[in-house]
C-alpha cells in the first residue's frame, strides 16, 4: 500500500469513528463526515483559512478534481464566502458550501449582501469557536502561551437574517446533517452556524507532528 492510500485509509477510519459522535460543541470530524454525506461528488466545497482548513484538507474525501477549493499559498482569511459566490456563478447546477470559521467569516461578512443581491443558492457554514485557531496553535507551539486569539461573536444567525438570508443555528450534533440538507435545498443563499470543539485542534496537531 502506497503512502497516499495509507493516508486515505487513516482519514476514512477517523471519519467513521466520529460519524455518530453526539458531543456538543460538535467534533470537527463529525462535521466533515456529515458534510461529505450532504454533498455529491460534483458539488463544490470552498474552505476558508483557519483551524478548520486542517480538517477539510486532511479528512474531506474529494472524488472529483476542482471540487474542494482550499486557500494555501497566501492563505488569505475571508476567502470562503466570495469564493463560494464565484463558484456558484460558474457552476449554477452544482451545490456549493463555503466552510469558514467565525474569524474568517467576520473578515468578509459584508459579502452576504453580494450573495443576496446576486441570488445564487449556496450555504455558508460557519464553525463557531470564538478564536483564531491556527494562530492559537502556533503561539502555544512557539511560546507556550497565547495572546489576543479569543474574541466574542455577534448572533451569527440574526446577522445573516439582517442581510436577508435564511439562517439556521445547530443546537445538537444529530440536527446538523438535516439542517444542512434543508439549507442546500433553498433557492437562495443561506447560513448554518455550528459550535465546534476547539480542543480537537491541538490533538490533531500532536498527531500530525
Amino acid at each position: 500500500m502506497g503512502a497516499q492510500e495509507r493516508v486515505g485509509q487513516l482519514a476514512r477510519r477517523e471519519l467513521e469513528r466520529f460519524a455518530h459522535e453526539g458531543a456538543m460543541p460538535m467534533k470537527p470530524q463529525r462535521v466533515v463526515a456529515d458534510l461529505r454525506s450532504a454533498l455529491g461528488d460534483d458539488d463544490i466545497l470552498v474552505s476558508d483559512v483557519g483551524a478548520h482548513k486542517l480538517w477539510m484538507a486532511r479528512f474531506y474525501p474529494a472524488s472529483r478534481p476542482n471540487t474542494v477549493v482550499i486557500a494555501n499559498g497566501f492563505a488569505s482569511m475571508g476567502i470562503a464566502l466570495p469564493g463560494a459566490i464565484a463558484a456558484r456563478l460558474v457552476h449554477p447546477e452544482r451545490k456549493v458550501v463555503a466552510v469558514t470559521g467565525d474569524g474568517g467569516f467576520l473578515m468578509n461578512v459584508q459579502e452576504l449582501e453580494t450573495a443576496r443581491r446576486l441570488g445564487g443558492a449556496f450555504v455558508v457554514l460557519v464553525l463557531l469557536d470564538g478564536r483564531f485557531g491556527i494562530i492559537e496553535l502556533n503561539q502555544k507551539r512557539r511560546f507556550g502561551r497565547t495572546f489576543g486569539v479569543e474574541f466574542g461573536n455577534p448572533d451569527i444567525v440574526r446577522l445573516a437574517e439582517a442581510f436577508g438570508l435564511s439562517g439556521f443555528a445547530v443546537e445538537t450534533a444529530d440536527s446538523f446533517l438535516p439542517t444542512l440538507r434543508r439549507a442546500l435545498e433553498l433557492d437562495g443563499p443561506s447560513l448554518v452556524a455550528v459550535p465546534v470543539d476547539a480542543g480537537e485542534n491541538a490533538k490533531l496537531q500532536e498527531r500530525l507532528a
